[in-house]
Formats: structure tokens, sequence, C-alpha cells
């Protein structure tokens, strides 16, 4: 019996690019068969539905990244060094697999209701990174959620910017400037 795992790789990546490409509607399963030069059956030898391959390759993704930032989460570094560290890996994700990238931005909102409560997320780490840096006495006091909301937004409205051709600078250049922003929304007043 053969092992599908390198099938299944290539329908979740010819997948997610397409979905970052036309959109989760408007790709069909008969685009990803073409894509991963497959019969359209072989997906469902792999997931019962499109919708199901876009649940699943979503939560895998978003949970990779979240692993991603606990790495640096967990790291002896300050709070600042931390965050800036994160948005540094935010800026070379976008630029080093924009794909992947854009496919979390554009589904988040039809799947963020699919997250377990237990799952490491983005959001869940920073939160946390946040609440540690408030009992630390190095991030000022207020909602820790609000908080990662904020500085989420500072890294990804500029990103959805650039999916859309508003900027078109390499988004690497952009990481001093996110930092900075970042950073003044969770600093201690001086």
């Amino acid at each position: 019996m053969r092992d599908g795992t390198a099938t299944k790789n290539k329908i979740n990546r010819v997948a997610m690019e397409l979905f970052a490409e036309k959109g989760v509607t408007e790709t069909t399963t008969k685009d990803i068969a073409a894509g991963a030069g497959i019969a359209e059956g072989t997906i469902y030898r792999h997931y019962k539905s499109k919708d199901e391959l876009v649940k699943k390759l979503f939560l895998s993704l978003y949970e990779e990244q979240g692993k991603y930032l606990q790495e640096i989460a967990s790291t002896g570094k300050d709070s600042k060094q931390k965050i800036a560290d994160m948005i540094v890996r935010f800026c070379q994700l976008f630029a080093e697999d924009k794909a992947l990238f854009t496919f979390l931005l554009l589904t988040q909102h039809g799947q963020l209701k699919e997250v377990p409560d237990d799952m490491i997320t983005p959001v869940v780490v920073l939160r946390d990174l946040i609440a540690q840096g408030q009992s630390d006495g190095r991030i000022k006091q207020g909602d820790p959620d609000f908080m990662a909301a904020m500085v989420l937004g500072v890294v990804i409205q500029p990103a959805v910017f650039h999916v859309y051709g508003r900027l078109t600078q390499d988004y690497k250049s952009f990481i001093q400037d996110l930092t900075e922003a970042a950073w003044s929304i969770v600093r201690l007043d001086e």
C-alpha cells in the first residue's frame, strides 16, 4: 500500500497557492487537481470536500505559525526584542512564502471560528507575551487581547495593502517601522 503523504502535500501546496491567488470560492477541486497533476478524485481520498481541505489546511498552517512565534516567545530575550523578532518572522514569511501568508490572511475570517480553544496560535502567543510583559512591569497595563489586536493590526494591515498592490516595496523593508509602531502600542509611558 502506498503512502499518500507526498500527494497530500502536493494537493495542499497547490490548493494554498490557488486559494491565495484566486480565492477559495473561485478555486475548484478541478483547478487543484490540474495544478497538482492528479485526477480530481484523488483529492477526495484525502479530504471529504473542498471545505474540509480549506479548514484543515488553514488550521495546520495557522498552528504552525503559532508554534514559530511560541519559540520566539520562549527565548530569554526581553519583551521588546521578542515582539521585534515576531515582526521579523511575519515579514520574512510574507517575503519568502507570499502564498502561505496570503492564504492565512485572506481565509482567516471564514476559518477562525474553527480554531480550537487549546490551539497554539499567533494571537494567543502574542497575547500571552503581552500579559507576561505586563506582569513583569515591562509592558503597560491594559487588556492584553486588545493590545495584541492592535499590534497585529500594525503588521497585517500593511500586508493587506501589499497583497492588493497598494504597497509594492519589499515587505522586509518595513521591519523597523512596524517594530517601532508595534512597540509604541505596548511600551510603558516614559
